[in-house]
Formats: C-alpha cells, sequence, structure tokens
C-alpha cells in the first residue's frame, strides 16, 4: 500500500485519505462494537435474588448493552484516530 499511496499525485491522496478516513469511522465502530460484545465474557456474574446477571452498568445499561455501547464509542474515536496518526507518521518518516 505504500508504494501505491506514493505513486499517487498530490489530489489523489488528498481524496484517498479523506475517503479511508471517512470509512474508518464506521469500521472503528463496528470493531469497538464486537469487541465490547465478547468484553461480556471476562465480566463477573452477580446473582440477583433467583437470576443471575453481568455484574457491568453503564448509565442504565446491563451487561453487553454497557459493554456493546463503550466498544462502539470507543472504536468510533480510537481506529480513526489511530488511523490517522499512522498516516502522520508514514509522512513524517518519508
Amino acid at each position: 500500500m505504500l508504494k501505491f499511496y506514493r505513486n499517487l499525485s498530490k489530489t489523489k491522496k488528498i481524496v484517498f485519505l479523506i475517503v479511508t478516513i471517512l470509512l474508518s469511522i464506521p469500521v472503528g465502530a463496528f470493531t469497538g462494537f464486537m469487541i465490547g460484545l465478547i468484553a461480556t465474557t471476562f465480566i463477573p456474574i452477580c446473582a440477583n435474588g433467583d437470576s443471575f446477571h453481568n455484574c457491568f452498568e453503564f448509565k442504565g445499561m446491563v451487561g453487553y448493552e454497557a459493554t456493546g455501547t463503550i466498544g462502539f464509542w470507543a472504536g468510533l474515536v480510537l481506529i480513526p484516530a489511530a488511523y490517522i496518526s499512522l498516516i502522520i507518521y508514514l509522512e513524517i518518516k518519508k
């Protein structure tokens, strides 16, 4: 990909970066959501009267809803930030 990127003209580079950064936002959100759902496996279970449920709570949500929401928002921010950092690193390295 690095050779492909370096061979592009300046306007094509700008378009490529805008499109890939915009695409990294939903990809990051989906990835974070899935990681959040998987993270429920590692949270202890609490006994509540006659049933058991996940102990994790966040803004009124319990269990997989809470971890999925946190993962969604974390992925929505962190994946595009990591991608932009990678682009900046490759430009500085060049």
